[in-house]
């Protein structure tokens, strides 16, 4: 119960982090992943950026902390409270509304919660309500080095191509602003990535492995942080907080779980109907990705008033003859807004 209050805990910490981070954002000059040494520069010059980063790095440890001794997917509910709270925060201090395929998406997060709770739930019943420990769940990551590049190269490469060619706003009268899909799926999984070998790192320094500073773990985790926190901040500055954050938690720990379970052996129900239940929460949160909308719903326009304007009005006969022939009307002309 301590790891799971401690789960919980750690995504409250996230939703603090991602605020401060929108706040301070949001006070500096266009973000784009194209020009990488000022994003650095106006982050590491904003004390709100700073702290905001001081909480996740907090979030990570207290993550870790909790998946020393709980399953990764025993932790899939706590992350849902993280995205009740988030959605709650975008509403009392932004002013954010969702809509339409939005709360569909929502709705199939819910689901994707429920099912892996209902999985862990029943896999607890049947083992005489004892949640696995770690040395049931994760194991020091000895993992082959093509498992690691498995889950690094598409991790990198993709968040990667969007920092150089992708990360450009479209502009024109038609232009729509982003929800921050793409942006959210590309910080989810650099974010994902860090928390894995963040994970490893702790699971080896938990075993007494000294020699961490020997592996990749850490130097992947610090190279998939600070790319996810520049893709972070890009999207937070552009997009909804609700729908951003959402799409890169739930990307974000599918990302973890899988990852977790090529490299560290995450177990899943040996039991075919549990098997197929956690499946199907991962399907769900997939889908919920899919189904959110990629650009803002358009605003309706405002009825079209009518203003006032002074135009000369000649006589039919044409050009006036003395300067008191012209007089001033005031005509209806349509205001285009």
């Amino acid at each position: 119960m301590t790891a799971v209050l401690l789960a919980c805990a750690a995504q409250a910490v996230y939703i603090v982090a991602f605020v401060l981070f929108k706040r301070a954002t949001g006070a500096m000059s266009p973000l784009t992943g194209r020009r990488p040494l000022p994003v650095l520069t106006q982050a590491a010059g904003s004390a709100l950026w700073l702290l905001g980063l001081l909480l996740l790095v907090a979030g990570f440890a207290m993550g870790d902390v909790a998946l020393l001794s709980l399953p990764l997917v025993a932790a899939l509910p706590a992350y849902g409270f993280g995205l009740a709270l988030v959605l709650f925060v975008g509403h009392r201090w932004f002013g954010e509304r969702f809509a339409g395929r939005e709360w569909l998406g929502v709705a199939l997060t819910v689901t994707a919660m429920v099912l892996a709770a209902a999985s862990v739930v029943l896999e607890t019943r049947a083992a005489a309500f004892a949640l696995p420990g770690r040395d049931e769940a994760l194991a020091a990551p000895d993992a082959p080095w093509w498992t690691v590049a498995v889950v690094v190269v598409p991790s990198l490469v993709i968040p990667l191509w969007m920092f150089s060619v992708g990360d450009r706003a479209v502009q024109g009268r038609h232009a729509r602003r982003l929800t921050g899909i793409a942006y959210g799926v590309g910080a989810g999984v650099l974010l994902g990535t860090a928390e894995v070998f963040g994970l490893g790192t702790a699971l080896m320094l938990a075993d007494g492995r000294l020699g961490v500073h020997r592996t990749p773990h850490p130097y992947l985790f610090l190279l998939a942080g600070l790319l996810g926190l520049g893709l972070l901040s890009i999207g937070l500055q552009r997009c909804r907080l609700g729908v951003f954050v959402t799409v890169l938690t739930l990307t974000a720990k599918i990302h973890l779980l899988l990852s977790a379970t090529l490299i560290f052996g995450e177990p899943w129900p040996q039991d075919r109907a549990l098997f197929l239940l956690r499946a199907a929460a991962v399907l769900s949160a997939v889908l919920a990705v899919l189904t959110f909308p990629r650009h803002e719903r358009r605003r309706a326009r405002t009825p079209s008033m009518p203003r006032q304007t002074n135009r000369i009005e000649w006589p039919a006969s044409g050009r006036p003859a003395w300067p008191g022939q012209a007089r001033a009307v005031n005509v209806q002309v349509p205001y285009e807004g």
